[in-house]
């Protein structure tokens, strides 16, 4: 069973994809869009500063949002790889080999949901899971 370390190490210079629900729920906490998010071509993704993503407290070690953080973090380490078409764990992640395979699969729902706000329904028939 995964066991976070809450290294903070998955919050530094992040590259998580924010859906159109991630970015509905922070504006209505009252975040605001351009301090929270960067458009990066067709994606929008959490903003970085200082290396650490917008809602990481690196004094507390922890999200300030964690209760309504975005989908792609309540799935880490597991992410989807589009070019390989596999569901995998991030080897990036410290504790990437406490992830099991029931882990997956309680985070398939939101596997599911992400690829589907970013139209990318296409590509679930195709997906593999590779654990290591």
């Amino acid at each position: 069973m995964f066991r976070c370390l809450r290294c903070g190490r998955c919050c530094q210079r992040t590259e998580m994809v924010l859906v159109p629900s991630d970015v509905a729920r922070l504006t209505r906490l009252g975040y605001r869009f351009e301090d929270f998010a960067v458009v990066e071509g067709d994606l929008v993704k959490l903003r970085n500063v200082d290396g650490y993503c917008y809602f990481y407290d690196r004094e507390e070690r922890r999200c300030r949002i964690y209760e309504e953080r975005p989908l792609g973090c309540r799935v880490y380490p597991i992410v989807v790889d589009l070019d390989e078409y596999c569901v995998r764990v991030d080897p990036e992640c410290p504790a990437a080999e406490t992830v099991e395979l029931e882990d997956v699969y309680r985070v398939l729902p939101l596997l599911h949901q992400i690829l589907r706000e970013l139209g990318l329904t296409h590509i679930i028939p195709r997906l593999r899971i590779r654990l290591r």
